[in-house]
C-alpha cells in the first residue's frame, strides 16, 4: 500500500477511535484490502492508537475464504509468531467486497438497534442510502456466514446495521467511508437533556469497605435519576460488550448493607454494575479504564432510547455464548478485564 494511502488509514482510524460515541475502550476494527491481504486491527487493541502503536495484522483473503466451514477459518493466514491476534471480526471484513471497512460501536445506532421492531423505522430514514440490517447472532464467523446468507454479494451494501451489536460502513474510499459514519450517527442522534449531578458523597459513603466506588465519569451516573432509564438498565443485557465488560447483571440498592450483600454473592462473569437510584452508578474497585468507558456508554445509549420503545435484550443463551467464549477472554485479558 502507498505510504500517503496508509498515513490517511491511520489518521482515519485514530480518528474514530478518538469519538467515544464511535468507540469505547477497545472496541470497533477497521481494515483496508491490498492484494490477496487483509490488514486489519489486532484484537483486544485500540484504534486510537492507531498513529502510535503497530496494532495491525496481516491476514491472507483467499486462504481465510477457503476455510470459511472451518472452526478457525484464519488458522495458517496469519503469522501466529508475532504478539497480535486479528479481530474477532476479520470475516467479516473479508466478505465485504470494498477496500476500507470500518466496525463500530456507534452509540446513536445502538441505541436504535435494541430496540424491537427498529427496521421499520430505517426505511424512511435511510431511504437513500444502500444498507441491510442483518439480525443478531454471536459475532465472529457466526455473524459472517449470516452476513453471507443474507446478502448478494453483487449488490453488496455500503451500510450493515447489526442488530444489538452495531454500525458497519464499507467504501473504496475513506472519505466516503468517514461520510457515511458520521452521516449514519447523525441521522439517529437524540438530544440528552438531563444533568442530574450524582450525590458523590453519599456513594462514597455507601461504598465504604465494600469492593465498591462511584463511577468517574459524571454523565455515567444520570440514568439513576429516572425511574424507566433503570428500568432497562436493570432488565437484561442489549449488546455484546455490555456483556463482555459489564457482566450479565445490573443491580440496584441503596445501603451499605445491601453492596455488602451483593459483593459477597457469586456472579457468572464478575461484581456487577449498581444503581443507586436518585444518587449514581457504582462499579467494581478493580473496574479497568476500558471498562468504565462501557459503563459511561451504557449510560448514554440507555438516555437515547424513547419513552415508546420496547427493548429487545440479548436472550439467556446468546449471554453464555458469548461468557464461555475463549475469544472474548483474550480481548478481556488484554484490557485487564477480569
Amino acid at each position: 500500500m502507498k505510504e500517503i494511502s496508509l498515513n490517511q488509514f491511520l489518521d482515519a482510524s485514530t480518528l474514530i477511535g478518538e469519538n467515544i460515541n464511535f468507540v469505547q475502550g477497545a472496541g470497533g476494527n477497521t481494515s483496508y484490502k491490498e492484494g490477496d491481504n487483509l490488514y486489519i486491527k489486532a484484537s483486544g487493541h485500540k484504534l486510537k492508537d492507531s498513529n502510535k502503536k503497530n496494532i495491525f495484522v496481516e491476514v491472507n483473503i483467499s486462504k481465510t475464504l477457503n476455510q470459511l466451514n472451518k472452526a478457525n477459518p484464519i488458522k495458517g493466514a496469519w503469522d501466529e509468531s508475532k504478539f497480535l491476534r486479528p479481530s474477532i471480526e476479520t470475516t467479516m471484513h473479508m466478505i465485504m467486497p470494498q477496500k476500507y471497512v470500518f466496525h463500530i460501536h456507534c452509540l446513536n445506532t445502538i441505541s436504535w438497534v435494541v430496540q424491537k421492531n427498529f427496521e421499520k423505522r430505517f426505511i424512511d430514514l435511510f431511504s437513500d442510502q444502500n444498507f441491510q440490517v442483518i439480525k443478531y447472532v454471536k459475532p465472529g464467523i457466526n455473524l459472517t456466514k449470516e452476513i453471507k446468507k443474507q446478502i448478494n454479494h453483487n449488490n453488496f451494501p455500503e451500510i450493515l446495521f447489526l442488530s444489538n451489536h452495531g454500525l458497519v460502513i464499507g467504501s473504496n474510499t475513506l472519505s466516503e467511508v468517514l461520510y457515511k459514519t458520521n452521516l449514519v450517527s447523525d441521522r439517529l442522534k437524540a438530544q440528552i437533556n438531563n444533568k442530574s449531578k450524582a450525590d458523590l458523597f453519599k456513594l462514597k459513603k455507601i461504598c465504604k469497605n465494600t469492593p465498591y466506588k462511584p463511577s468517574r465519569f459524571n454523565a455515567a451516573h444520570n440514568i439513576a435519576f429516572d425511574p424507566r432509564y433503570i428500568d432497562i438498565a436493570i432488565s437484561g443485557s442489549m449488546y455484546p460488550d455490555h456483556v463482555v465488560f459489564l457482566g450479565t447483571k445490573t443491580l440496584t440498592a441503596e445501603s451499605n448493607e445491601e453492596i455488602l450483600k451483593i459483593s459477597k454473592a457469586n456472579y457468572l462473569m464478575k461484581l456487577p454494575l449498581i444503581i443507586v437510584p436518585n444518587c449514581g452508578i457504582i462499579i467494581p474497585r478493580d473496574t479497568s479504564h476500558e471498562a468504565e468507558e462501557m459503563v459511561l456508554a451504557l449510560s448514554l445509549i440507555i438516555e437515547k432510547i424513547p419513552k415508546d420503545r420496547v427493548i429487545n435484550y440479548l436472550t439467556n443463551e446468546e449471554e453464555a455464548e458469548l461468557v464461555n467464549w475463549k475469544e472474548e477472554h483474550y480481548r478481556m485479558k488484554l484490557n485487564n478485564v477480569q
